[in-house]
């Protein structure tokens, strides 16, 4: 599943550019209806001059005996209109019983009030996060409370990865400067730290037990600080869902383990509480499917899950594996067949070489980098895998996950080309960005 992930709300737009289509007409083409209007007019009149005439030369030159032309209808209700065939036969027979028919009693619940009254008790929870950059609004995205002596705010990562400033805004006013305690991009989930006295937190419910067809609400900010604490309601579309999340490239850089909506997620919402109809927060709304193509396809993060994350992010801790994503590992370099990237390269070495993928290109931010691989080494085996070609290192490099350690096997030309030995060398993967 592809699409455009970014749930945050540029700043300074004016307004959305909305697009309406009448009944799927086209307006460039109204004056060719108009025209097609007279004509049938025409038509008709011409068409009703036609049976005048013709009736007229008729009744003055023929002489008509309507009699026998026409059928009898008879109006005796013992004749048989059944005819022959016993299944045109809709007479009823006299032992069938007419039954009787009830209006379902009305529902005990009235979901007005029901909607209202979680609104009124987890709005109070929810607040916006205001990200400025250099001084200047940069982007909005929606929050909770999720430990209210500690002044602990939940968001996603990708709300707050791009600001130097974070603004925590209650629906009632109330704004305090928030520091990040802990930020993963894995799995999108961020804690922000705030200087409160009086907050409120959510409750939390156990989105390992939803279902199909649960109703659910959100809480957030879409769009514009304007629309602050709107709620949309929906149900649960879909549980578990793995959603492959790629980067500007079409590369996907992880996979996401997600609860799916039709609630309305817009830019903005990114952050916010999805809710059951107990009140409990089952999950985080963070992105939607963003192409027009497409309607009430979005996903949240299931907060059973999400709850360790919060813990570990407080602690300090490092996330690691987790239930909510795997990140699509990378080494962070570009790698040839031997003898094409020899020939790329423009190298003739003067000693003998084995067979493998040689580095043409390596990110200097890389851990492999770091750990001392670089350009024009040969790997020939990755992890305790052989590897000949690229088709080779790519298979390995599918069986592992970013964060795990790996060790790699290289040949390195001395700098005549005219010898080489073998290295090892061992990192951790970093995860595909």
């Amino acid at each position: 599943m592809n699409g455009n992930f970014n749930n945050q709300t540029p700043q300074g737009n004016n307004g959305p550019d909305f697009s309406y289509n009448w009944n799927g007409s086209d307006n460039n083409n109204k004056n060719k209806g108009n025209g097609g209007k007279v004509i049938a007019i025409i038509a008709i009149v011409v068409g009703a001059i036609l049976l005048t005439v013709l009736g007229v030369y008729l009744s003055q030159n023929m002489d008509f005996n309507l009699d026998g032309f026409f059928p009898t209808v008879s109006t005796d209700s013992s004749v048989d209109t059944s005819g022959d065939d016993p299944s045109l036969d809709f007479s009823r027979s006299p032992d069938m019983s007419v039954p009787e028919f009830s209006v379902a009693p009305d529902s005990n619940i009235d979901l007005s009030t029901a909607l209202s009254a979680i609104y009124n008790e987890c709005s109070p929870s929810c607040c916006t996060i205001r990200v400025s950059l250099n001084g200047r609004p940069y982007s909005i995205g929606s929050g909770f409370v999720i430990d209210a002596e500690g002044g602990y705010i939940a968001t996603n990562h990708h709300v707050i990865e791009t600001g130097d400033k974070i603004t925590v805004a209650f629906y009632d006013g109330r704004e305090y400067n928030a520091k990040i305690v802990g930020s993963d991009a894995v799995t999108d989930i961020a804690v922000l730290h705030i200087e409160a006295e009086g907050l409120k937190a959510v409750s939390f419910g156990d989105s390992g037990k939803i279902k199909i067809g649960e109703s659910v609400v959100a809480i957030g900010t879409p769009y514009d600080e304007t629309l602050a604490g709107t709620m949309t309601c929906g149900i649960v579309s879909g549980t578990a869902r793995e959603v492959q999340i790629t980067n500007e490239y079409g590369k996907v850089v992880k996979t996401m383990k997600l609860i799916q909506t039709d609630c309305s997620i817009n830019p903005g919402n990114s952050g916010g509480p999805l809710i059951d109809m107990a009140g409990n927060v089952i999950g985080i709304t963070s992105l939607k499917i963003a192409d027009e193509q497409y309607e009430g396809i979005g996903f949240a993060i299931p907060i059973t899950s999400a709850i360790e994350i919060f813990q570990k992010l407080i602690a300090g801790e490092a996330i690691g594996d987790s239930d909510i994503a795997v990140a699509t590992p990378q080494i962070g370099i570009t790698v040839y067949d031997v003898e094409d990237g020899l020939e790329v390269l423009r190298m003739n070495p003067r000693c003998e070489y084995p067979e493998g993928v040689i580095v043409s290109d390596i990110e200097l931010n890389s851990s492999a980098y770091k750990a001392g691989l670089s350009r024009y080494d040969i790997i020939t085996e990755f992890n305790g895998t052989e590897i000949k070609n690229r088709d080779d290192l790519t298979q390995a490099l599918m069986k592992c996950r970013a964060g795990e350690k790996v060790k790699v096997t290289v040949f390195r030309f001395n700098r005549t080309l005219t010898s080489g030995e073998y290295e090892t060398i061992t990192f951790l993967l970093d995860a595909a960005q």
